[in-house]
């Protein structure tokens, strides 16, 4: 593990870095690296939501003097809900669909070359709207976090975020789903029992297969178009690769005291515990103005999980007319692979449209480049560090409940990373990179990852316990792990490099806590 990140920075940035270094580029929560193509998208999205400047340094992409956009007037006016629902769902919807059902096999490969750039500019679009909104939407959960933090102490935040949790939203819906269909399939042995022996390929021509593939393209149409996160868009969705869906049936099957009803269940009961701790803990002129803020805040995690359904969709639909030209570049011989697409930029792609010469070597290259990028340590910030505290109050807020950015302290066995789900629990940690990897985990496990995005969600039925690099309070992650009432650990910044795959770790959800029993990296 590269521990410097400037080292590498100093070798294939040296020039960027004399520009930008008088000035903050803050980190955001992409964990991972992205290939050229999609740094071309990324700026396109970047400008359009945040409308600041961006750098991408060795893959990672840092923002000038990030906060969140401010926001619009019409939605102060008339309110976020309503702006959401009756104007901007619309246009993002229509944008999404508009990427997608576009006939790029009748292109050739110049056509499409010459429409990536108003494709990249839809999805920016997509991508905008939720962004813009979000801030209205986040506000009242910041100010509630805050609120009982002063008024209840350091367990406040974990506390109250808990009585958000066990309503309806899109990524709890789209475990329902998987719920759904592990619940059709054991109606259907065959199929059940193919499932739960990875025998995927053979539901089709079982007895109900040809129902039960019906029932998951359905499901696929709504959710299977989602980029694994939302720098991911050089990643195969799941209505390519269905392989981690079935397998996470597979696993509902097996045990269907973790399907995704039941965490819900327990999630819904942890709520109800927690309102009856949290009001005796206030005092009698403190409830009415909690019960007021709690009012306001209770839209929160619908709205986020609905947000981050919508622009990872954004990002996996560009897939389509990329892959559509990646098929193209395949056949006349310029790549070997049509995700090899991504590792081209836009420049590129149009000499290659016009006059295709052999590629491989550069892809090759371009690939081991990412891989040696994916094992580096990122930093916050880039030029002057990152100071929480010298923000404006607002920023400093965000900054500790979303994005985690706390810098905690993490000596010998303990990690401390910031509490984002009650409970203790010991168990085996399973370090995952990447959600092709989803099959290591096994039930009761512990997983461990840099963060998490929607796709993962069905995972925390499996899991007993989550710990992540990034994020905080309200990030996917926290909002999930309450959402299966299961302990989580968030904002470590270390959990993937200092705990070993396999070892025995213990979760404290509530202090924040990581404690490593056995199978600490050095």
């Amino acid at each position: 593990m590269v521990s410097r990140f400037d080292e590498a920075f100093n070798v294939t940035w040296e020039d960027a870095r004399d520009a930008e270094s008088i000035w903050a580029i803050d980190r955001i929560h992409f964990a991972h690296p992205v290939p050229p193509l999609s740094e071309e998208l990324y700026l396109k999205i970047i400008a359009g939501s945040w409308e600041t400047r961006c750098v991408f340094v060795n893959g990672y992409a840092f923002l000038k003097d990030f906060a969140p956009p401010p926001t619009p007037l019409e939605v102060i006016e008339r309110g976020a809900p309503v702006v959401w629902r009756e104007d901007y769902l619309p246009k993002v919807r229509q944008l999404c669909a508009a990427i997608r059902v576009r006939d790029y096999d009748s292109m050739s490969a110049a056509e499409i070359v010459e429409v990536l750039p108003e494709v990249f500019d839809q999805a920016a679009e997509a991508f905008k709207y939720p962004t813009v909104v979000a801030g209205a939407f986040m506000a009242p959960a910041l100010a509630l976090a805050d609120f009982c933090e002063r008024e209840l102490g350091p367990d406040g935040p974990v506390l109250v975020t808990t009585l958000l949790q066990g309503f309806a939203n899109e990524s709890i819906a789209a475990g329902a789903g998987l719920g759904e269909l592990a619940s059709f399939a054991q109606s259907k042995p065959d199929v059940a029992a193919a499932l739960g022996e990875g025998r995927y390929d053979d539901v089709p021509s079982l007895p109900g297969g040809e129902e039960f593939m019906a029932r998951l393209i359905s499901f696929l149409e709504t959710y299977g178009w989602r980029a694994e996160e939302w720098s991911l868009a050089h990643q195969p969705t799941w209505i390519e690769q269905p392989k981690t869906p079935l397998f996470l049936i597979g696993r509902y099957l097996a045990d269907p005291s973790r399907s995704p009803a039941e965490s819900m269940r327990r999630a819904v009961e942890l709520r109800q515990a927690t309102a009856a701790d949290i009001e005796a803990r206030l005092s009698q002129d403190k409830r009415s103005q909690f019960q007021h803020m709690l009012g306001a805040a209770h839209t929160h995690v619908q709205f986020s999980e609905e947000r981050a359904l919508w622009q990872l969709l954004a990002v996996g639909s560009v897939r389509v007319p990329v892959l559509a030209l990646g098929r193209l570049l395949v056949d006349s011989g310029v790549i070997g692979d049509p995700d090899d697409v991504f590792y081209l930029r836009l420049e590129e792609l149009r000499e290659m449209a016009v006059s295709p010469r052999s590629m491989p070597d550069v892809v090759q290259q371009r690939r081991e480049q990412l891989d040696r990028w994916e094992t580096l340590d990122p930093p916050t910030s880039i030029g002057r560090p990152l100071v929480v505290s010298d923000r404006p109050l607002q920023s400093q807020i965000v900054h500790r409940y979303f994005f985690g950015n706390t810098q905690p302290q993490s000596e010998g066995n303990r990690i401390q990373g910031i509490a984002a789900s009650q409970g203790v629990i010991s168990g085996r940690a399973r370090v995952l990179h990447s959600l092709n990897d989803s099959d290591q985990l096994q039930a009761g496990e512990i997983l461990v990852c840099r963060n998490t995005a929607p796709p993962w969600t069905p995972l925390f039925a499996i899991a007993a316990a989550v710990v992540t690099d990034i994020g905080g309070l309200l990030s996917h992650s926290a909002i999930c792990a309450r959402e299966y009432a299961i302990p989580c650990v968030v904002g470590t910044r270390v959990a993937t490099t200092r705990i070993g795959d396999g070892a025995l770790i213990t979760v404290d959800g509530t202090a924040g806590t990581v404690v490593i029993e056995s199978g600490i990296v050095d």
